[in-house]
């Protein structure tokens, strides 16, 4: 029996000791994949980022990109050429296998080196591309990506897809955006103005958010400011919107938000958003245009408004129980010296004949009249 209970208790620490290890193992490779994924995600670096121009019909637009192996060791890398269209309404793009939608797309019209380019730890190098814009190119915007990875494309043996492969160790790339001259399309909407609540406090923290719709053919650029008045048509604060002057793709919707902050406000408050967008008819667009929405909002600090009426109402019922004091007082003091102890009083049904009536009313007004004064000194220094 003893030898039984031994090599049961040998069998039960021999798998527990093996857990640990397997577990210890399987952590491990989960480490080294993190940090192994973390080293493919840096090392290249392509200047610059985004190349925007307005092209003609058989143009051929050439130009050069700083590519940098900006990592501690001698590495090789190939040139994937790829089409992308707008993802989600934050601006960030999806890049996609040319030839793979139908669009306003410009892979396949670009020129590069299709062999890998070896580069030393640190070393930079001026990469020479060019975009041939066919004869036939329709008037609008196209759009297409330059990047560069460490491992060589995937070719497709069915076409002629240059650089097609999506799959890559690391990555880094430069957008074209094209315009080609003509009869473009420039049409774009305002298709949502919002704060992020309708009553504020003190502080109080406004985020605005401005959705707009492109429906032409070509990229727009909408800028423009968030004009902010107060209830006596003060202008408090101009809040700029898409400064940077970030793109809205054709057939997509973009958000662009601000915000606008502060201590001290009070009140009903208009905000008028005026945007700007489109190219001038020498640039081959339709001239500028505008577009212009509207939206309001309260600010109510109650912070400030809360303690200064419950005090007014703690005032008011301290002076309210001191009158009814002192009245209870003086009758009975009254009736002590008419000799009448105890006398049985009748309730006059009559209003405003009472005494404390006008004392309670006249407090009223000056409690109502301070509270104006105060709300007075607060909009015109302090909201």
């Amino acid at each position: 029996m003893k030898g039984f209970l031994d090599f049961y208790i040998l069998m039960h620490i021999s798998r527990n000791v093996f857990c640990l290890v397997f577990f210890g193992i399987l952590l491990s490779g989960v480490f080294l994949s993190i940090d192994k994924v973390h080293a493919q995600s840096v090392g290249i670096k392509i200047s610059p980022v985004k190349v925007e121009e307005i092209v003609e019909p058989g143009q051929i637009f050439e130009g050069k990109l700083k590519v940098t192996n900006e990592s501690n060791i001698d590495k090789k890398f190939f040139v994937y050429l790829k089409d992308f269209k707008a993802g989600d309404e934050n601006g960030s793009p999806v890049i996609i296998a040319p030839g793979s939608e139908e669009g306003y797309y410009l892979a396949s019209w670009i020129d590069i080196t299709s062999v890998g380019i070896d580069f030393k730890a640190g070393e930079e190098k001026l990469i020479p591309y060019s975009v041939k814009i066919p004869d036939d190119a329709g008037p609008g915007g196209y759009f297409g990506g330059v990047y560069f990875g460490t491992e060589p494309p995937k070719l497709s043996l069915d076409g002629g897809d240059q650089g097609a492969g999506m799959s890559v160790a690391q990555q880094a790339g430069c957008l074209l955006l094209l315009r080609v001259k003509g009869e473009v399309y420039e049409e774009a909407f305002i298709r949502e103005f919002t704060t992020d609540k309708k009553y504020y406090s003190a502080p109080f923290d406004v985020n605005f958010s401005v959705r707009v719709e492109n429906k032409g053919n070509v990229h727009i650029k909408p800028y423009g400011a968030i004009r902010i008045t107060d209830m006596f048509g003060r202008e408090k604060k101009s809040v700029m919107i898409n400064s940077e002057r970030g793109n809205v793709l054709p057939k997509s919707i973009r958000r662009f938000t601000g915000d606008w902050g502060g201590k001290y406000g009070f009140g009903k408050y208009t905000v008028e958003l005026g945007l700007t967008y489109g190219q001038s008819e020498k640039s081959g667009g339709q001239g500028m245009q505008s577009m212009v929405a509207y939206q309001s909002f309260w600010i109510i600090p109650w912070k400030i408004i809360g303690p200064f009426l419950i005090a007014i109402l703690v005032l008011l019922t301290v002076f309210i129980l001191t009158v009814k004091i002192y009245k209870d007082k003086a009758v009975k003091s009254a009736m002590r010296r008419a000799g009448v102890e105890h006398v049985k009083t009748i309730k006059n049904e009559q209003k405003g004949d009472s005494p404390l009536a006008h004392v309670l009313l006249i407090l009223t007004v000056v409690m109502i009249v301070l509270f104006l004064i105060f709300m007075s000194v607060y909009f015109l220094f302090f909201a």
